[in-house]
Parts: C-alpha cells; sequence; structure tokens
C-alpha cells in the first residue's frame, strides 16, 4: 500500500510562483496552491500543473480536477487565496514531464506477487556443507579482514552466503518493444550487525517507439491482466518508474503514481500456483506474454472485461457471471464460425419476413415506424448466439482438458441461461434458491473457458499444466470439483423438472 507523503512546494500559475503542497495517499492525493492575489486555472491549463518541492523534485501533476478559481479566507483583516486540486497521475524526478510528447524511452514496475510469479530458484543461497575453499576465494576473505585489528578471532566455522547475478530472468521481443523481468537487489555493506540483501523483481519495457504517458499507462493495463490472470488474483502495480529520451546515463528515473488505483489485499501466489511461472518456465511463460501482447489490438475489450470480475478471486456477485459471459461476446467475429449458423429451411422463413415487413412498411406508415426495429430484430437470428459462442471456444481447447470435464456443454447450456435470467428476465428451468447457489459455479464455467482458451491462443501450454499438481490454483481446483458441481446442476434440474420447489 502507498505510504502517505506530503511536498512542500511552489507551483507555477501563469508564470508566477506560489506556495503550496502535494500530498500522495491514492485516491486521496490532492494538491493545495496558496496565493495572496486572485489567481485561477484554464482547463488546458489544469492537464499540468508543474512545481519544484523544497528540496529540488520536478513535479508534474497531470490531468487535474478542481474549480479552477480559489477559494478565500480572511483572518483579522488578512485575505487569502488557495486551490484545491486532484490529479489523476503524479510525476516525480530530475525533470518535467509533458504529458503530450512522446518522450518516454522506457516503463519499469514491479507487482504484489512479482518474486513469486518470476521464481528465480537460485539466485540467493547458502553453502551449508564443508567445502575446501579455493586459493581465491581464501585470499578475498583474507584481503576483506585485513584492515581488522591485529588481534582477530581465527578458527571456526564459515558460512558461505551467494547472490548469483545470472541476468535477465525472461527476455522477449513483442509488438510493443523489449520486456524483461529482472531481479532489482538492494544491500547493506556487511558488518558485525549482519549481512541484508533484499530482492524485487522488476519488469521493464524498453518501447520499440517512444511513449506518450497515455502510451506508458495503456501498456501497462496490457501487460497487468496477463500477470492477474497467470497468477489468477488481483495485483497491486508497485513503483512505476519512466526513462525519459533525453535522461541521460546516469540520471534518475522519473516515479510515476497512478492516482486513482486503490492498494487492496492479494492472496498469496506460491510459485507452483501460477498457470504458467515466468521463473520456473521461462520458455513458455516469454512465448504466452508475446503472443498475449502481440494479439491485444484486437481482444483488449474482451479480456478487459474478464479480468475485471476474475480479479476479485473468491468474492462474487451477479455482475461477474453477467460479465463473464460479456466477454464472449467482446471477442472478435473472426474467432466463429457462421457458415452453419442456420439451416436453409429457416434462412428462407427469415428471409420472408424480411421481404413483407419491408414491403408493408412502404404502404402502412404504423409498419414504417417499426420496420427498423423489426429487421433488426429478425437479423439477431442470424448472428452467433452467447451459447453458441462458449460452445466454439469450448471447442478450440485442448483434449487433456475437455477428457476431464465430461458433460461440459451441458453445464455451458446452464450457465448462459443463468447469465439471461439476469440480464432479460428469460425463464430458467431452475428454482430461484437453486440459480443462485449455483451461479458461484456458472461464474466459474465461463471464467474457466475464457482463460484457458485465450492462454491457449498465446502459446501456453495446457498439457504441461494439466499433468501438474495443483495446490491452490483455482482453475485446477475448478476441474477437481467439476463432477460435484455437475451433479448438483443435475440434481436442481431434478427438483425443478418434478414440481417440488
Amino acid at each position: 500500500m502507498e505510504i502517505e507523503a506530503m511536498h512542500l512546494a511552489h507551483f507555477t500559475v501563469q508564470d508566477i510562483d506560489h506556495a503550496g503542497s502535494l500530498t500522495l495517499n491514492g485516491p486521496k492525493s490532492t494538491i493545495e496552491i496558496y496565493s495572496d492575489d486572485f489567481f485561477h486555472l484554464t482547463e488546458e491549463q489544469m492537464r499540468c500543473v508543474r512545481g519544484v518541492s523544497k528540496d529540488g523534485v520536478s513535479i508534474s501533476a497531470i490531468n487535474c480536477v478542481g474549480p479552477g478559481v480559489p477559494g478565500t479566507q480572511t483572518y483579522h483583516g488578512r485575505r487569502k487565496r488557495f486551490m484545491s486540486l486532484v490529479p489523476n497521475f503524479v510525476v516525480l524526478g530530475p525533470r518535467h514531464l509533458e504529458p503530450q510528447q512522446s518522450n518516454i524511452a522506457s516503463v519499469s514496475f514491479s507487482f504484489t506477487a512479482a518474486n513469486e510469479l518470476f521464481y528465480d530458484w537460485g539466485t540467493f543461497g547458502q553453502i551449508i556443507r564443508k567445502h575446501r575453499l579455493s586459493f581465491g576465494q581464501l585470499r578475498e576473505i583474507l584481503r576483506a579482514v585485513s584492515g581488522a585489528p591485529k588481534r582477530r578471532r581465527r578458527g571456526g566455522h564459515l558460512d558461505l552466503f551467494y547472490r548469483w547475478d545470472r541476468g535477465p530472468i525472461i527476455e522477449i521481443e513483442t509488438t510493443m518493444g523489449t520486456l524483461k523481468a529482472w531481479n532489482a537487489t538492494s544491500e547493506r555493506f556487511p558488518s558485525p550487525s549482519g549481512i541484508e540483501l533484499r530482492n524485487r523483481v522488476r519488469v521493464t519495457c524498453d518501447f520499440a517507439v517512444s511513449r506518450t504517458l497515455e502510451g506508458t499507462v495503456d501498456a501497462l493495463y496490457e501487460i497487468m491482466p496477463f500477470f492477474e490472470l497467470v497468477s489468477q488474483s488481483r495485483q497491486n502495480i508497485e513503483n512505476i518508474a519512466l526513462t525519459h529520451v533525453e535522461a541521460p546515463e546516469r540520471e534518475l528515473p522519473l516515479a510515476l503514481h497512478l492516482v486513482n488505483l486503490e492498494h487492496t489485499s492479494v492472496e498469496n501466489l506460491e510459485p507452483t500456483d501460477a498457470l504458467v511461472s515466468g521463473g520456473l518456465q521461462p520458455e513458455e511463460f516469454g512465448r504466452t506474454l508475446t503472443g498475449w501482447i502481440n494479439t491485444m489490438a484486437r481482444r483488449r475489450t474482451a479480456r478487459y472485461r474478464f479480468v475485471q470480475g476474475f480479479r476479485r478471486g473468491h468474492k462474487y456477485e451477479i455482475d461477474r457471471l453477467v460479465g463473464a459471459a460479456n466477454a464472449f461476446d467482446l471477442l472478435p467475429s473472426s474467432d466463429f464460425d457462421k457458415s452453419a449458423s442456420l439451416p436453409p429451411e429457416v434462412e428462407a422463413l427469415l428471409s420472408g419476413f424480411e421481404h413483407e415487413v419491408k414491403a408493408r412498411a412502404k404502404s402502412s406508415s404504423q409498419v414504417n415506424n417499426y420496420r427498423d426495429r423489426i429487421l433488426n430484430l429478425l437479423g439477431l437470428n442470424r448472428g452467433l448466439n452467447l451459447r453458441n459462442k462458449v460452445f466454439q471456444r469450448y471447442a478450440t481447447l485442448s483434449p487433456v482438458l475437455k477428457g476431464k470435464l465430461a458433460g461440459m456443454e451441458e453445464i455451458i447450456g446452464c450457465s448462459v441461461s443463468a447469465r439471461n435470467f439476469y440480464v432479460h428476465g428469460t425463464p430458467t428451468k431452475f428454482s430461484a434458491v437453486d440459480l443462485h447457489a449455483l451461479s458461484i459455479f456458472f461464474t466459474d464455467t465461463l471464467e474457466f473457458i475464457f482463460a484457458t482458451t485465450e492462454l491457449q491462443l498465446c502459446g501456453w501450454s495446457a498439457e504441461r499444466w494439466a499433468k501438474e499438481s495443483y495446490s491452490h490454483s483455482r482453475l485446477k481446483w475448478y476441474i477437481s470439483n467439476f463432477p460435484v458441481n455437475k451433479q448438483r446442476v443435475e440434481s436442481a434440474l431434478s427438483v425443478a423438472a418434478s414440481g417440488n420447489v
């Protein structure tokens, strides 16, 4: 969670410096500007309010929201003016950022479960068995203590702790640019107080073409849904750093604060629970992430809609069921085969209805008023319905997974029926009590199909994943519990059919 911090600063308003402050506190972040004289900010000026903190840090507050004119406070005849603004983005660092210019060369960030998702086994360790040290190792150790007191202690047992820098954990080329995950290690010089090493995995994207701030934030929103999907839980993005295209080699990066992002509790992730691990399966992870980014342009809306619910973990509501179904409707039309959507006899019947409506509309004003509405309703029958879309996506799933889900076709139908009830009020075969109780399973069903088929499309190995133990993996638990939940659905349908509701 972001720690509240206040920066005393001067802000430039219409080429005049005014005292003020910036408080960084997530969605409660504010800018206060003070003045003896009247001042105001136009809408254009509030797109980027610039200032310098008392310790010399450049402040760029971007897309600010506020009254635009100051308030007034009077105390014993002394009048002061002040203005409170709420920024959407704040950039801190050695220079100001022009948000409309393509001046960002790269972005680097971490997130809650980065160390677990990119579990880099062997980076840190301890040699616990007794080994003969080489001459070179002995020489280095003796050099390290050469300045110690002459009566230094000798003998005893030597423990060796190490950090092994093997370069990036993964490094891939995508249409966005070069992505790499790497270990950002901080350390304190060893002393009698002990040894301290801390590590945080960071992800860096060196853009193929420099980006604006908006384009950079878009890149984060393309990458993070993938990390949330494979970790199967919400992730809080942390410590975002920007590299300016004009920054010299040793210049510190700019710190980006996404003010409106709320940091909430995150479920623990074990490295083996991930659908694919950047540390344990680096080649597959890199291949799948590359496929995800390279196919994002046409699938962005569907993936966003899906991950809004999926990231909620074990928290369910009706909108999550509706959203999981809606994600299939938002997929590109090229994902679906419409060739066999209607039998010839039905197509002929629809064409006859359409011809009659068009003819009647020419002679009847009443029919003409409803002409477009009737034709649109008839046209809906030619398109694929939601049930067929889910069926077709499920058909692309690996046989290894489908073999563990006998009877899925019936469950898909029930899941879509539940969604239709909550959206359109369409009657279902379930009692109200059973429908509510089974809604979690129906939500999980639609999310399971969307998640696995999207990952498989990007290069994920369902076969490799299916052979591994599941531990706390949500999707593995779905497979394990599928027979029991399928029996619950069949029992509810049987009760409803018998009339004992």
